[in-house]
């Protein structure tokens, strides 16, 4: 980041986020760069609104600007069901684009430590993901919320959540917990509260590693996206995919995921469905089908094409 720029930090006011927080302080301080707060209050637990007053204390004796959204019955109609990790997400996500709109920050800064990045890792894993999933959190990403650009940044993905804890107990520093966090309902919770201390206890830095993993394996996803998108510049046209080469598995695999994402499949991509394609491409011969919601997958000698479904 270069002088003159502006970070929003994230703060749910839990451990991650307000030791976040005050590394941030000190870092703009530093870099001269200015620093606010983002507060997003889900209204899902009685606690809420005394988590925001609680971290809207915290910016203001740090002298911050600080920036909040809650959600309202009409953010909890349609859509993913209210509560869910996705739901969640989403209005978090809406939430953060219009606070960057008000107070003119640039990037947002969110806590996700590496346990967390060792936590997405197992639930992709265990839920059976490609090279893509085994990235994990990135330490930075840019998307578009409702027509408004989001930057997101994550800077403590290679520091473990114990380290922290040690940080904040010795500039006497409180939190607020979460009580959804001891949950079970949550799947990243199962993991959280059942796996990952087995791992711990068979392997005290294994987060970390899985973090390093993580960003090897972003690294090789960025290799092989760049190679399947120049195989499809080169035999993909109107008429549908020329497979008379037969590449390795892996990029195969990534041609067609980027093959379902351009023809609009977003969330269906998944393994098995990549799986079925790929099986299409490996055999020869004409007349085998994928079926797709209303679009078909189809060999014709040696090419793939999509079509509408007739049904």
């Amino acid at each position: 980041m270069g002088k003159g720029d502006s970070i929003a930090a994230a703060v749910s006011g839990g451990v991650d986020s307000v030791a976040m927080l005050l590394l941030l302080a000190h870092y703009s301080r530093m870099k001269h760069l200015r620093l606010c707060v983002f507060h997003v209050d889900h209204a899902l637990r009685e606690n809420s609104e005394a988590d925001r007053r609680w971290v809207e204390e915290l910016a203001s004796r740090l002298g911050l600007a600080f920036f909040w959204r809650r959600a309202t019955a009409a953010d909890k109609t349609g859509g993913d069901r209210p509560g869910s990790e996705a739901w969640a997400r989403t209005f978090r996500y809406r939430c953060f684009a219009q606070m960057l709109e008000e107070s003119g920050a640039e990037v947002i800064a969110t806590g996700h430590t590496a346990d967390d990045q060792a936590e997405t890792l197992l639930m992709r894993m265990l839920r059976g993901c490609g090279v893509a999933g085994a990235g994990g959190i990135r330490s930075r990403r840019r998307l578009m919320v409702d027509g408004k650009p989001l930057c997101l940044w994550r800077p403590l993905l290679n520091i473990e959540r114990h380290e922290l804890l040690q940080y904040l107990d010795a500039v006497s520093q409180k939190w607020r917990e979460d009580e959804t966090n001891n949950s079970e309902v949550y799947f990243r919770n199962i993991v959280r509260h059942r796996i990952m201390p087995v791992m711990k206890s068979a392997a005290p830095t294994g987060a970390r590693h899985f973090s390093e993993l993580a960003e090897e394996m972003q690294q090789l996803h960025t290799m092989v996206t760049r190679l399947a998108r120049l195989f499809l510049q080169r035999h993909l046209d109107t008429a549908g995919l020329d497979v008379k080469r037969v590449p390795p598995a892996f990029l195969r695999r990534e041609v067609i995921r980027l093959w379902l994402i351009e023809a609009g499949f977003g969330d269906s991509t998944n393994r098995r469905l990549i799986r079925q394609i790929d099986e299409l491409w490996r055999k020869k011969g004409s007349g085998r089908r994928v079926a797709c919601g209303n679009l078909v997958f189809s060999r014709h000698r040696n090419r793939l094409t999509l079509t509408a479904s007739s049904s």
